[in-house]
């Protein structure tokens, strides 16, 4: 009887004191889990990664030229045109880095973008013209709104059909919000699709092209306007996809083949790179002694390619993913 009572009770235990040992295991196992899981932070994307996109993003510098230099893009043959803003050239960088006085636009040249074989080009003095890469002469292509002068041209991106979206900011500000974006089709017909804005920057379109980016340079953040068609937005359903803090705001940006955005953030020495569903992956950061004023980007070849203004240098960092398909 002593022995079925003994053998009774310590059976009887064994579930408890399993139990109990659980119970005390339990907070660190959990613990565990949640440091190898770790829950998206609020704004981060839960997409893509920094490393998935360049690794440790490491930049290096590619070349010194121009002055007060911006506007980023790529002909066939691999050379690289920028803007001299503040004594209105065009300068051009072979692929093995050498700069050369390349044109001259007579106004203050912003942005510049390679299309069939021509640059097209904002000037915030003689409005949209074009660059002719066989002679280097420029010529006004769209000189004004009907007669009315823009206040100051930035930048500039062409859709599939050979239209122009360009944006119109110059002493438009945060308190006298009175920026303007453009359309100007391939027969030349211009349409001002968006009014009052703080300073519009830069502007792209989406791998798709149904959705175009704009940088609200003085509002800070970047927002993204559904294309219904060439030339007509959907306003009603436009959206602010990020705010950012430090710095100026975004100036001009580059979008990749799958849809991730790269905003250069002005006076925060950065790139700032949001993915397609409106949360931040991280920063491409240039080194201490670079300039701060990271003012535009442009994929080629593998690289995002990073211009500063300050102190006329381009920088590029070695993606593993390609700009998507300019037009």
């Amino acid at each position: 009887m002593k022995s079925r009572l003994s053998r009774w009770l310590t059976l009887g235990w064994l579930p408890l004191l399993v139990f109990f040992v659980f119970c005390l295991a339990l907070p660190s196992w959990a613990q565990g889990q949640s440091k190898s899981q770790p829950r998206p932070v609020q704004g981060m994307s839960r997409t893509v990664t920094m490393q998935e996109l360049c690794g440790g993003c490491t930049v290096e510098k590619f070349a010194t030229c121009g002055k007060s230099i911006e506007g980023p893009t790529f002909d066939d043959q691999g050379n690289l045109y920028i803007v001299s803003m503040s004594v209105g050239g065009i300068e051009k960088i072979s692929p093995d880095g050498k700069c050369s006085h390349f044109a001259d636009t007579g106004g203050t040249p912003q942005g510049l973008k390679f299309h069939n074989g021509m640059i097209y080009g904002v000037d915030r003095k003689r409005g949209v013209f074009t660059l002719d890469l066989k002679t280097a002469e420029v010529k006004d292509y769209m000189p004004d709104f009907y007669g009315e002068h823009f206040i100051g041209l930035n930048d500039l991106i062409v859709d599939p059909q050979g239209g122009i979206y360009f944006t119109d900011a110059w002493g438009s500000s945060i308190l006298n919000p009175r920026g303007a974006v453009y359309y100007l089709s391939p027969d030349k017909k211009i349409t001002r699709l968006i009014n009052n804005m703080a300073y519009p920057n830069g502007i792209s379109l989406s791998p798709d092209n149904r959705t175009l980016y704009i940088d609200e340079f003085m509002a800070q953040r970047v927002i993204a306007v559904p294309v219904v068609a060439p030339g007509i937005l959907n306003i009603g359903f436009a959206h602010v996809m990020a705010n950012l803090a430090g710095g100026w705001g975004p100036d001009s940006m580059a979008v990749d083949a799958k849809g991730n955005i790269y905003a250069a953030h002005w006076g925060a020495r950065e790139v700032v790179v949001l993915d397609p569903d409106d949360f931040i992956v991280g920063t491409i950061d240039l080194p201490p002694d670079a300039g701060p004023m990271t003012n535009n980007v442009a994929f080629h070849q593998g690289y995002l390619y990073i211009t500063e203004g300050r102190k006329a240098e381009i920088w590029r960092v070695k993606m593993n993913v390609e700009g998507a398909k300019l037009n």
